[in-house]
């Protein structure tokens, strides 16, 4: 279809998927199965996620922005259930938000449509992956693009023991103000303040940002929807098989020790992070696979 564009670049030492479509350009990252742009040409071609101008495309190194995969645990290990921890030989070693972020991905599949795009890419454990976590496993990343934007996430669990995760698609969204950014769907949603001693309370009115925010919410259903309202457009971002999320700004201290980040990124960004997190880890038994995906709708 001369009209859709998908092909290889190089960007630093990474390799990544191109597209240029006339209902939108992608930019797909093969490590970690990154997404690091996606431009609706409704949306005058700029990109609903937010993508550090710092950012290093260096091989084993995370890109900051995006949408980085953290698998198969989240965040600090030490943070998570102990059923997560008991599962690395050696916690030390175990860098935050797991290791399929940092890993080259394969491409499995990519169809082109001139209503759609669509890509498939795959992770399985290798001998790196073995250091880390000692089980057989797939992954599935497949990332279908329109005027929308989806991806989802399959994890099988192709070893000979269960094995449980816990999971985020980390989100990075822009604003042209953080302190006018609000995400709403969250009203009356018990969370856990990440800093404040991790202690539970419930969320009153929309979520505003004035100060550093690391929270993770539950939900009592298996799918959900929040909104993210900013001074130059709207985000419906819808959720499957999560009953976790977490809302995340590094404010002002913080930004200062971050990798990849300003000083005053923090003004221009947030995540909104769809989760298997905390009580809402995955087990799975042998042979069995779970599904995890966020569908991102930018609204004019």
């Amino acid at each position: 279809m001369s009209h859709v564009f998908c092909h290889k670049i190089l960007i630093g030492e990474l390799e990544a998927i191109k597209v240029k479509h006339p209902l939108f350009n992608a930019t797909l990252l093969l490590q970690g199965a990154q997404l690091i742009e996606f431009c609706p040409l409704e949306n005058q071609g700029q990109n609903i996620l937010w993508l550090s101008e710092s950012a290093e495309y260096k091989q084993g190194n995370p890109i900051r922005g995006g949408i980085p995969i953290c698998w198969p645990w989240f965040g600090n290990l030490n943070k998570n259930p102990s059923i997560i921890q008991s599962q690395i030989a050696n916690p030390t070693s175990a860098s935050p938000h797991g290791f399929a972020r940092s890993m080259p991905w394969q491409v499995k599949n990519i169809h082109e449509d001139c209503h759609f795009v669509e890509i498939i890419l795959v992770l399985t454990s290798n001998q790196e992956s073995k250091k880390l976590w000692p089980y057989d496993f797939s992954l599935e990343a497949k990332f279908v693009f329109s005027k929308k934007f989806e991806l989802t996430l399959t994890t099988i669990n192709n070893d000979t023991q269960p094995f449980s995760i816990s999971q985020a698609l980390h989100t990075y969204l822009p604003t042209d103000d953080i302190t006018q950014s609000y995400v709403h769907n969250t009203q009356h949603l018990d969370y856990i303040d990440a800093l404040d001693n991790w202690n539970t309370k419930q969320q009153q009115g929309k979520v505003c940002f004035y100060e550093e925010t690391d929270r993770l919410y539950f939900f009592k259903q298996n799918s959900y929807s929040v909104r993210l309202e900013t001074p130059g457009t709207s985000m419906l971002i819808n959720n499957k098989n999560s009953q976790s999320a977490v809302i995340w700004n590094p404010w002002r201290v913080k930004s200062k020790r971050l990798s990849q980040f300003r000083p005053l990124d923090f003004e221009k960004m947030l995540c909104i992070e769809t989760a298997n997190v905390l009580s809402d880890i995955k087990n799975l038994s042998v042979g069995e696979q779970t599904t995890l995906s966020v569908e991102l709708i930018a609204i004019y």
